[in-house]
């Protein structure tokens, strides 16, 4: 199933499609989301829908829009974040007529990354908009967009996806799925790594043979290849702790991983509810420390013995 499709079949997207043939819609918009690629292609595809009024059509306008190459579509920052260069530039743009349609859409990504001075040089511009120019700004943190940036914009918070959308975009992939969250950015991004499925397979590994401390450094040596991608070791170690108090509580339903489920069930039994609880805090800190120690097999073999130690504590 394509990201489109899913977009244009949601119920934010259904209701700016409403306002727009209300005559209703906010000059200017904040899309409030922590899935940066679903909002820029949510963005996309609302500035194809104004151009052609509030309609979906697959005409000149949307396929400009879709190419990149729509005269009237201008999209910010032009690099890593938006700076008060550009928002000069965006204030000259917005005074100047539309070429090809009769609207002119700005998209502005990340718009909490931009600096302070470079929003509020935007102030006016977005709190009185020439009639024919459209603003789409996005963000991925709402409290470091400047609160006078915030009351100008109508605010849109982008829902999370249901499992059963993000499974179809995903094409069925139980592991995607888990731990996209409901982004469906997250997703494909995820569904793109080739070394997921073998990261999983590697971690699930390790968590049912963690019985000892002796064979913390092959443990170890197991997970070394996965040095870039320690938060996602984490995170999936997390939810396999998760898994394993659904089990132990009988929660079956809510079981991420259902394709793996003997394993889990096994790992449950030597673990206490007060056990997964402490361990996933753990796991949280462990993240927190790699941030601030590059030594990953230290922080791994910390993170390991921790878990053992609070395994046998909390029997």
């Amino acid at each position: 199933m394509k990201l489109e499709k899913i977009i244009s079949s949601s119920q934010d997207f259904l209701s700016l499609q409403q306002e727009i043939k209300d005559g209703k819609i906010s000059k200017s918009m904040l899309l409030i989301t922590k899935d940066e690629h679903y909002s820029y292609e949510f963005a996309m595809l609302f500035a194809a829908m104004l151009f052609n009024d509030g309609q979906l059509i697959e005409n000149e306008n949307y396929l400009k829009v879709q190419n990149l190459s729509h005269p009237d579509l201008k999209i910010y920052p032009q690099k890593d974040k938006i700076m008060v260069a550009d928002s000069d530039n965006i204030v000259e743009e917005s005074s100047i007529k539309p070429i090809f349609a009769n609207k002119k859409v700005f998209i502005l990504r990340n718009i909490d990354q931009g600096t302070e001075q470079a929003q509020n040089k935007l102030l006016k511009t977005l709190e009185e908009p020439a009639h024919n120019v459209y603003f789409i700004l996005t963000t991925s943190n709402i409290n470091q967009v400047l609160p006078t940036i915030r009351s100008r914009c109508n605010k849109i918070e982008l829902a999370k996806l249901p499992k059963e959308l993000i499974s179809r975009l995903c094409e069925g992939d139980e592991l995607v799925a888990a731990l996209s969250d409901g982004y469906a950015g997250r997703a494909m991004t995820l569904a793109s790594n080739e070394n997921l499925h073998k990261l999983f397979d590697s971690t699930l590994a390790v968590v049912a043979r963690l019985k000892s401390s002796k064979n913390l450094l092959s443990f170890s040596k197991d997970l070394a290849s996965f040095k870039n991608e320690f938060d996602l070791v984490v995170e999936i170690m997390s939810l396999i702790f998760e898994d394993m108090l659904f089990v132990k509580v009988g929660k079956l339903d809510k079981v991420k991983f259902k394709n793996h489920l003997s394993v889990i069930k096994e790992c449950e039994s030597e673990y206490s509810i007060k056990a997964i609880a402490e361990i996933r805090k753990l796991l949280d800190g462990a993240v927190k420390e790699m941030l601030c120690n590059c030594n990953f097999t230290l922080i791994l073999e910390n993170l390991l013995l921790n878990i053992l130690e609070v395994k046998y504590i909390c029997r």
